[in-house]
């Protein structure tokens, strides 16, 4: 099969080279591939020029943004298969290969894998995989990782240029409520850098997001069964983003639940969430003493350069301690309370999160 690569790009100089090698560098050797720049300012085009003898097709000019750009990449395309690969991401070093063959012994019309987000301090993490049936109302499909035959997009249209930020949701929710078949292969295809989109920038997006997702929940019968579960995605993907964006909000938040400036707080759990409130907690007035967590091998480590420490080992003095996780919450406080530990005043991020969404409203 021939497989036809998208790379769109505009003022790219800093990470493009990346991903054009990332490209370039793939076990499977029938690629074509495109890259439309938007007629960039910086030495993105100077870039690109150096690998001129290996890119099938180049096009520089003012376009109506990303997804009119992929647009157009996708009608120059001739390859059987269509990846699209962002000029800030890259590709796994054998994904085309491994997509090709799983191509050929699957009955999918759209294949998509694993992402491995690379955060600013270089760490890594595979983003969890989430059931395809969630797409109603979450991206559920990582873009970057996703192939698509060409006759999918013949049949069922391109990017929807109504929307600046979430087109890519719009035409992947598009295909699944039309029946194209979806098929997931296990392994990382793609990798992508995380930071750098303003606030503003985030709440934009879950508007576009929310809309699209009610456009087309509106008219499904499954509508009841669907409208909490949006819900609960909205408001989550919503404090979130108050979380990871504006400084200060998670320390003044806690403040206000307990209606008590506090100054001092213990975080139960060291994983995503335990991560992101301890970065939010570092531009308030509260410092987080402790971590706990209950798995016993993280116990006596430093997470942050804070002890890690089991649940039977809180301070018995009154202490005040936010459960870091999304869910389970309220179990975990059931049995911190089963311990004893009644001396502790706890709130959960979901309780954090309904508290928010009451006052917001």
């Amino acid at each position: 099969m021939k497989v036809s690569i998208i790379t769109v790009v505009y003022n790219g100089a800093e990470t493009i080279e990346q991903t054009i090698l990332s490209v370039l560098g793939q076990t499977y050797e029938n690629v074509e591939y495109i890259i439309i720049d938007g007629q960039s300012t910086d030495d993105t085009k100077k870039i690109i020029e150096r690998y001129s003898d290996f890119i099938s097709v180049f096009i520089s000019e003012k376009d109506n943004g990303i997804y009119d750009a992929m647009n157009k990449g996708i009608q120059k395309a001739t390859g059987e298969i269509i990846g699209i690969i962002n000029s800030d991401d890259w590709y796994a070093r054998n994904a085309i290969e491994n997509i090709v063959r799983f191509f050929e012994k699957s009955k999918a019309d759209l294949v998509y894998g694993k992402i491995c987000a690379v955060y600013p301090d270089g760490q890594t993490r595979i983003v969890p995989k989430v059931p395809l049936e969630t797409i109603w109302y979450q991206m559920a499909v990582p873009h970057p990782t996703v192939f698509i035959k060409k006759k999918i997009y013949e049949s069922f249209g391109l990017f929807d240029l109504n929307y600046e930020l979430s087109a890519d949701y719009d035409m992947l929710l598009r295909f699944y409520i039309k029946q194209v078949r979806f098929d997931f292969l296990d392994t990382v295809i793609a990798y992508f850098r995380t930071g750098g989109k303003s606030t503003l920038y985030r709440r934009k997006g879950i508007e576009e997001h929310s809309e699209i997702s009610m456009k087309y929940i509106e008219g499904s019968h499954q509508k009841e069964e669907l409208l909490p579960k949006f819900k609960n995605w909205y408001t989550w993907a919503y404090f979130n983003m108050m979380i990871e964006d504006e400084k200060g909000f998670l320390s003044k938040l806690i403040c206000e639940y307990f209606h008590k400036s506090l100054e001092k707080i213990i975080i139960f759990g060291t994983g995503i969430w335990g991560n992101r409130c301890h970065e939010s907690l570092q531009h308030g007035k509260i410092k987080v003493i402790k971590f706990v967590d209950n798995n016993p091998a993280k116990w006596g480590q430093n997470f942050h350069n804070i002890k890690v420490v089991g649940p039977q080992e809180l301070c018995h003095e009154k202490d005040y301690i936010l459960i870091a996780v999304r869910n389970n919450g309220n179990e975990i406080k059931q049995c911190l309370h089963d311990l004893g530990d009644h001396h502790l005043e706890m709130v959960s991020l979901e309780e954090l999160k309904n508290y928010y969404t009451e006052i917001r409203c």
